[in-house]
Order: C-alpha cells, then sequence, then structure tokens
C-alpha cells in the first residue's frame, strides 16, 4: 500500500487551503461590477451601478437587446455609450452629461436570483430603461420608455414580474419606498402568492 508521506501531506492540504482562499478571495474583490457582483451584493451602496453591469455583462446587454428588437426598439445609444470601447472613443472627445443610473439591486423573486435597475438618458429624463434581469437564466422584463414617451413592458412578463416591475415603477408602494432605503438588507426576498 502506497502511503504519503506527512510532509506531503501537508503540502497537500496547504495547497488545497490557498486555492480555495484565494479563489473565494477572487470572487469577491476580483470580479468585474457585472451582474454576478451585483447579484452577490449585501450593502446598496456597494452594488454596481446600471452602467458597469451592462458594460460587464455580455448576457444581460443580448437580453435588453434582444426585448427591445422585439418591441419594435433599439438599444439607445446612451446606453451603448456605458461599453468600454465606446467610453474610450467618449474620452477623446468633450465630456457629455454623466448618465443616471443607480445601483442595481437584488431580489430573490421566488428563490430565483434577479437583479433591478434602472438607467435615464442625461439629455431626457423620461427616456428611460429599467430591466429586471434574472441572473440564472439570463431573461429580462424591460420597462422601455422611448424618447416619444411611448412605454412597453417587454419580455418575461409573468405575473410576479409584471407586479415588482409595477411596484418597483411606484415610488408610493412599500416596495419603492424599501428599495430607497438605505439600510435594506439585500437580497431583497419576493414571495408570489
Amino acid at each position: 500500500m502506497n502511503m504519503m508521506s506527512p510532509c506531503t501531506a501537508a503540502l497537500l492540504l496547504f495547497t488545497f487551503a490557498f486555492l480555495t482562499e484565494s479563489s473565494s478571495a477572487h470572487d469577491v474583490r476580483d470580479t468585474p461590477p457585472g451582474a454576478y457582483q451585483s447579484a452577490q451584493c449585501q450593502q446598496a451602496t456597494q452594488c454596481p451601478l446600471f452602467d458597469d453591469v451592462y458594460a460587464h455583462t455580455p448576457a444581460f446587454r443580448h437580453a435588453l437587446s434582444l426585448n427591445l428588437r422585439h418591441g419594435g426598439e433599439v438599444v439607445p445609444e446612451w446606453v451603448k455609450d456605458k461599453l468600454p470601447s465606446r467610453r474610450r472613443e467618449a474620452n477623446a472627445s468633450p465630456p457629455g452629461p454623466a448618465s443616471t443610473a443607480p445601483t442595481m439591486l437584488p431580489l430573490r423573486i421566488d428563490d430565483r436570483p434577479y437583479i433591478l435597475g434602472q438607467m435615464s438618458d442625461p439629455q431626457a429624463q423620461r427616456h428611460r430603461l429599467v430591466a429586471l434581469y434574472d441572473t440564472e437564466r439570463g431573461f429580462a422584463t424591460i420597462y422601455y420608455t422611448n424618447e416619444g414617451g411611448k412605454a412597453s413592458l417587454l419580455g418575461d412578463t409573468t405575473e410576479i414580474l409584471r407586479t415588482v416591475m409595477n411596484d418597483y415603477l411606484n415610488a408610493d408602494s412599500a416596495f419603492a419606498r424599501s428599495l430607497a432605503s438605505p439600510d435594506v438588507v439585500l437580497p431583497i426576498p419576493v414571495v408570489s402568492q
């Protein structure tokens, strides 16, 4: 029977512990500020902005683009401007108005991870995009108000997702008020009835 020496066993144990520790540290500190990090954040002030989730999460960009196309719309330029390649081009020109993008907050809807947030056109605040994104399946529910003021609910519009979106958009709802609280506990649990 071939047995490991105590030194070899200790070295393997140390290596495993080091790899495990550096792997978990990598997940927390080195992850780009995308959908994964937003789904994991535990304090609203530390969650990534909509801009960053859009820039660093290709599946999120795809879901937004697909839903907008199916609704006869296109991704607005002020959203596309958040892509790293477009940001580099923008740095070469005079700065325009900053976007108004709050953080993407994590939710657990019927025990499935979602993130929720919005972004407005810096030139016209009523032109906005609100996204509720399922981080496991890559599906999105989008509330989009185009430049002409036409509002559309696009994508996955099951009853619970419509309810969450409507409550989020209604500033007087208990849900919207709780999201605005600086000490909101994340992820926010939502259960269909």
